[in-house]
């Protein structure tokens, strides 16, 4: 189900548990899916040909000078063409030294320049510099990280399909998958649903309207109606009313979980998918 992947989850607890070191920080590509699969990697479905690639969203650079408190310029022999405004800076070196929430506000081939001034000793030479298209995810749970800065993709030269989903893996093409999610930035809403046909979504004040796509989980708690099958299905909203909805399919017994809104989004040739600044989630209980 969406969120950290298998990977992730057993490196976290192994590392928790004293029973390995804490996975080195790695190079971070976005995909996308048309399908999606499963947490352990498999049956997702990514986009390819028509120029696709995956594009780097996290990683690290180190500086060649240094950089005073009460300056906001950072120095670096070659700034890496991947760091784009809106990124989430971080010293691994020193953490103390930028404030937390600080972005890139614009770069140069040498140079980025933060949205704050460092602070304490100031940045040193050398020091590790990571960058995030996404901010920290937040203390709420389930916790929700999103991206702060915009994120684009190559120019489609062929059809990509359409697009569901998308996930971050820690190299360029294979690797491992880190976490998934589904497009769009929806809440997870709790829900019940009646025994009848079709069976009646209850989700106070959803905002769903006739045609949206949802997708319905017992990741979060509850028990999958008989007759619906929770997970990756791309269910379609039929009977919205404000807190109530179906989607078509009968159901001989009453259930419960969470149900979330989702975007589908068509990406033709001759298209350049971007997306904006929070407009992607990734949720993890």
């Amino acid at each position: 189900m969406t969120g950290l992947s298998t990977y992730t989850a057993q490196n976290e607890m192994n590392w928790i548990a004293g029973l390995t070191a804490q996975p080195a920080l790695p190079s971070v590509f976005m995909a996308l899916f048309t399908a999606s699969g499963a947490d352990d990697g498999t049956g997702f479905t990514e986009v390819s040909g028509g120029s696709y690639a995956r594009v780097q969203v996290g990683g690290n650079a180190a500086t060649n000078n240094t950089t005073a408190a009460g300056n906001a310029v950072l120095n670096f022999a070659s700034v890496p063409a991947w760091i784009v405004p809106g990124m989430t800076v971080y010293n691994a070196s020193a953490p103390s030294t930028i404030s937390a929430g600080t972005t890139v506000l614009s770069k140069t081939a040498t140079t980025v320049t933060m949205s704050a001034n460092a602070t304490g000793a100031g940045v040193g030479n050398g020091a590790t510099i990571n960058f995030s298209a996404f901010s920290a995810a937040s203390s709420a749970s389930p916790s929700v990280l999103t991206n702060s800065a915009i994120i684009t993709l190559p120019a489609a030269t062929a059809n990509w399909g359409t697009v569901v989903s998308w996930g971050l893996y820690d190299a360029l093409n294979s690797g491992n998958l880190l976490l998934w999610d589904w497009l769009g930035n929806f809440n997870w809403l709790p829900c019940t649903i009646t025994s009848a046909s079709p069976g009646v979504f209850t989700a106070k004040a959803n905002g769903y309207a006739n045609g949206d796509n949802v997708v319905f989980s017992v990741e979060y708690g509850g028990t999958a109606p008989t007759g619906l099958t929770p997970g990756n299905t791309i269910q379609t909203v039929a009977g919205a009313a404000t807190d109530s909805f179906n989607v078509g399919v009968n159901t001989s017994s009453t259930g419960s979980g969470n149900v979330r809104k989702i975007t589908q989004q068509s990406i033709p040739s001759g298209v350049t998918a971007s997306f904006a600044a929070s407009a992607l989630v990734a949720t993890a209980a």
